[in-house]
């Protein structure tokens, strides 16, 4: 299954968002890459499409590094 929520960097700079393309959720979906601007706003960079596997890839590889999976994004920034 394709992953889906929140990714804050261990400095909480930066944010991935991880969601199903609603066209083929199986297999296929988009990461968006944000940033805090300060006074808990964020800006959205980019957002790219990717298949399942490289985003559980990249999704597992970011908690490897320390990445802090968050449950509700407005406690994140």
């Amino acid at each position: 299954m394709y992953p889906e929520g929140w990714l804050m960097d261990p400095q909480g700079r930066r944010f991935f968002y991880f969601e199903k393309d609603p066209m083929n959720p199986i297999y296929e979906g988009y990461i968006g890459l944000w940033f805090t601007t300060g006074d808990s706003s964020k800006e959205f960079k980019f957002r790219k499409r990717t298949s399942k596997t490289k985003a559980l890839t990249q999704w597992t590889d970011l908690v490897n590094q320390g990445w802090i999976v968050i449950e509700d994004i407005e406690q994140a920034a």
